[in-house]
């Protein structure tokens, strides 16, 4: 029998002033005991789609179904006109907003966790391209002060289990055109920096899954390879799979391999699932 699921739509995790907020995927029998819980943050570069799009309500019925349940966040994004080119002119950033906002979401499912029958020390945090960038930001800022005051809900815990992050890209300094761009070249570099992974990613970083499709255009493979590197020099706990059939923007089912088995076996791994 297919397991159903209870979906709870646009919860105003950020208050009710704010436009974004959140969905939440529950499993039919989530009604007692406590059950892991996952941060879904949505990718689109900074500045497109939404926590209903396509890919990441399948992720989250995947995850439902194996007993998950799923929190798909929005954020504040960013503002713009696309130039004749093809290219983003940003007018209005949300640089560090965004940051704050999914802080907010992953104490949200802290503050709120009985309420939704949720461990609140199994949370593992996942996003797909921009999404994952943004996850990969919370990983590794657990214990940063300056970036854990904002947002609301401070007084819980910032901590994560562990990351999933699809082709997500862990150093966005020096971009030609720049999402996190400032008034100044040099408010743009610092932005750039402070809103980079690489910066943070430490000793105390989590576990974390990687997954990124070879043909990809839009984030070259390269940048996962890079990272790799970097968490292999740190003695860091990761997982990589480089996808060879694949190119950008794929949920739990792309053509090289079954994604969902191995995601749901990391995430039972280190949210400790029997």
């Amino acid at each position: 029998m297919q397991t159903q699921i209870k979906v709870f739509k646009d919860i105003p995790f950020l208050g009710i002033d704010r436009e974004e907020k959140m969905d939440a995927y529950l499993p039919e029998n989530a009604t007692s005991g406590l059950y892991p819980a996952v941060l879904l943050i949505h990718g689109g570069g900074w500045r497109l789609l939404d926590k209903a799009s396509e890919r990441e309500v399948s992720i989250a019925h995947d995850l439902a179904k194996a007993g998950f349940v799923v929190f798909s966040i929005n954020y504040l994004l960013n503002v713009g006109d696309t130039q004749e080119d093809g290219s983003f002119q940003l007018t209005k950033l949300a640089w560090p907003t965004n940051l704050y906002d999914c802080k907010t979401g992953l104490r949200f499912i802290r503050k709120f966790s009985s309420q939704y029958n949720v461990d609140p020390n199994r949370i593992a945090v996942m996003g797909a391209s921009a999404g994952a960038h943004l996850a990969m930001m919370l990983g590794s800022t657990v214990s940063n002060e300056e970036l854990n005051q904002s947002g609301l809900y401070t007084d819980e815990s910032n901590a994560v289990s562990c990351v999933v992050n699809l082709y997500g890209d862990y150093d966005i300094r020096g971009r030609k055109v720049s999402p996190f761009e400032g008034a100044t070249p040099e408010e743009t570099k610092a932005n750039e920096r402070e809103a980079s992974p690489v910066t943070w990613i430490d000793s105390n970083m989590p576990p974390m899954l990687i997954a990124h499709g070879a043909r990809d255009e839009i984030i070259p493979v390269e940048r996962s390879r890079l990272l790799v590197q970097h968490l292999k020099k740190l003695n860091l706990n990761y997982l990589y799979l480089e996808l060879s059939k694949d190119g950008h923007s794929f949920d739990f089912h792309p053509q090289t391999l079954d994604l969902a088995t191995i995601v749901i076996q990391f995430l039972n791994q280190y949210l400790k699932v029997d």
